[in-house]
């Protein structure tokens, strides 16, 4: 138990108790163990703390920023002129320029930098949908890997078991010590295969934590095994595919700069107030000032530029990403129906390692050691049918990692809310 003594006065409580609050509160979360996840709370978990996403989350405040600015006319220009001559003759002049454009460009670049805040929300949604496919790959194969450990421990023990017997009937003097030896050095190749599975595991697991945005220290385990369903799932229409939903509005956004281009040929003209004073000498009065005030326009005059390069341009640009949108839309099509199929494929295969199959496999073993004790054959048999169950249990989680792994693909294939 543990126990925390304060003594102290009234005040000094007030600061230690915030104190002994977290400290209780990370005792009590370091008591709770390694987080135990599914492939559904690997996939929330990861999309709420991965690094990478949340760096990528600023590119939406980054377009907000842009639209703060977008559409607006460009600020007044003001200008001055002083001219001095002698005896205090001069000019002097100021004025204020501001720019107005002809056509609706500037509504036009305000709709476009909407486009481009969702296009920078849709950009974070595609991460998030890649994220979410390679979080569930990893999750899967994670629990194959540990699954592997537990095959190979199982595997060892039942060899250490058989060379304790083995060991004891030497010592009776019925067992045959090369028999023995031989039977040490498959326990040894079991234990190294161990080693060898729990460093595969720790690859495995590394990769999950990288994309749940977990330090390499901190401690995780599945909470679900690779347990088939019953059947295959049903296909289903294709939801809302982030990618296909960022060339959708990729598209629009073009169309929309197309639009601005044509505007764009006809540049902003300029509108302005100016005032001006001159002192000038006039025989036989002597200096006289004047001032006046009036307009003034700048008007450009489109003769040698006159946009259609960067119209030509922008066309060229929406008909290129109207047909990356089509061929997208025909893509994710043909994606959805392959996974599926791959799917299917994945699903009898891994039926193939029914529990039957596993435990004629295990009764195999304990008929060929009961055998073997009785003198029928000799330990060579033992170890082959050793050898052939492992490679039915090995082969048996492949084929269900391969399963999941289809299925998470699939899922992935459909997109949207299925993920």
């Amino acid at each position: 138990m543990l126990k925390v003594v304060v003594e102290s006065s009234s005040s000094e409580m007030k600061c230690i108790v915030p104190i002994l609050i977290l400290f209780f509160l990370s005792y009590s979360l370091a008591a709770q163990g390694p987080m135990r996840l599914t492939a559904e709370s690997s996939v929330a978990f990861a999309i709420k703390g991965n690094k990478d996403l949340v760096a990528a989350r600023f590119l939406v405040q980054e377009a907000e920023g842009r639209a703060r600015g977008a559409g607006r006319l460009p600020n007044p220009e003001f200008e001055t002129e002083v001219a001095v001559g002698r005896d205090f003759e001069g000019r002097v002049m100021a004025g204020v320029l501001q720019r107005f454009p002809l056509t609706g460009r500037l509504r036009l670049e305000r709709e476009l930098s909407d486009w481009d805040v969702r296009i920078a929300g849709l950009e974070v949604g595609e991460k998030e949908w890649q994220l979410a496919v390679a979080t569930r790959k990893a999750f899967y194969e994670f629990v194959a890997a540990r699954e592997a450990v537990a095959v190979s421990v199982r595997q060892a023990d039942l060899a250490a078991a058989f060379t304790k017997s083995l060991a004891e009937g030497v010592d009776a003097g019925f067992r045959s010590k090369l028999d023995l030896q031989e039977a040490k050095l498959s326990e040894s190749t079991l234990h190294a295969k161990v080693g060898a599975l729990r460093g595969l595991e720790m690859e495995a697991s590394a990769r999950l934590g990288e994309c749940l945005g977990l330090k390499a220290d901190v401690a995780f385990d599945a909470n679900e095994s690779l347990t088939l369903p019953s059947a295959i799932p049903e296909a289903r229409p294709v939801a809302k595919r982030a990618d296909l939903e960022l060339a959708e509005l990729l598209l629009r956004s073009g169309e929309t700069s197309v639009s601005i281009s044509h505007a764009s040929r006809w540049e902003d003209v300029g509108v302005g107030l100016f005032i001006e004073g001159e002192r000038f000498r006039d025989e036989p009065t002597g200096i006289e000032p004047e001032a006046l005030a009036g307009v003034k326009f700048q008007i450009p005059l489109p003769l040698w530029q006159n946009g259609s390069g960067k119209v030509a341009e922008k066309i060229a640009s929406r008909d290129r990403l109207n047909a990356r949108c089509e061929s997208l839309r025909f893509h994710v099509q043909n994606q959805v129906l392959l996974k599926h199929r791959i799917l299917a494929l994945r699903f009898r295969s891994a039926t193939q390692y029914g529990d039957n199959v596993l435990s004629m496999a295990r009764e195999h073993i304990r008929e060929s050691e009961a055998a073997y004790a009785r003198g029928e054959i000799d330990i060579q048999a033992v170890f082959r049918a050793r050898e052939r169950l492992g490679e039915i249990e090995f082969a048996d989680i492949e084929a269900r990692k391969a399963y999941f792994l289809a299925y998470a693909d699939w899922m992935g294939a459909l997109g949207g809310s299925n993920l």
